[in-house]
């Protein structure tokens, strides 16, 4: 049997981990595949740059946490789910709290060393206000742990000389 390219088995790699959180999101109903979720499993699959777990968990930690705290504090209540009313003060409200919250990541994940660059993605669908409650926070975490916990299983499964059929190898 002839090896799987690495760009194919990358990509086998990265849609199965999401895959996880999809299958979660569908049997739940919550919206545990979110688009920071894609660039963290391609990080994870995808390069020699892989997050560490401190990275990955904790910096979407930091991101779901900045982006809790500049949404309720700046914007509260809006969204930017559509187009919002030229110079108005929900506009103005949301893009602040935006503003806020990817400093306050980039702080936060500087000053706690978990710096992972899709976290500033999730702090941003926080504080739009698209999944901006505790209860949609905790989700998110949910889907950020199902997917490094599918990352953690499939290399001990790897480790373990067991076959991976979808990817062939994990790391490389």
């Amino acid at each position: 049997m002839r090896p799987i390219p690495d760009a194919v088995a990358g990509a086998l790699y990265a849609a199965g981990l999401l895959a996880v959180a999809g299958a979660l999101a569908w049997a739940t109903g919550r919206a545990l595949v979110f688009p920071s979720l894609g660039p963290s499993a391609y990080l994870l699959a995808a390069g020699s740059d892989r997050p560490s777990a401190r990275a990955l968990l904790g910096g979407h930690a930091v991101g779901i946490f900045a982006g809790l705290l500049a949404y309720h504090g700046l914007a509260d209540g809006a969204a930017i789910t559509g187009a919002l009313a030229a110079g108005g003060s929900a506009g103005a409200r949301l893009a602040a709290s935006a503003v806020a919250s990817v400093g306050l990541t980039t702080l936060g994940m500087a000053l706690t060393d978990t710096r992972h660059a899709p976290a500033c993605a999730t702090t941003l669908i926080v504080s739009l206000g698209l999944l901006p409650s505790p209860a949609d926070a905790a989700v998110i975490a949910v889907g950020v742990f199902a997917l490094w916990l599918a990352s953690r299983a499939t290399a001990l499964a790897s480790r373990a000389g067991l076959t991976v059929a979808a990817v062939g190898r994990v790391d490389r």
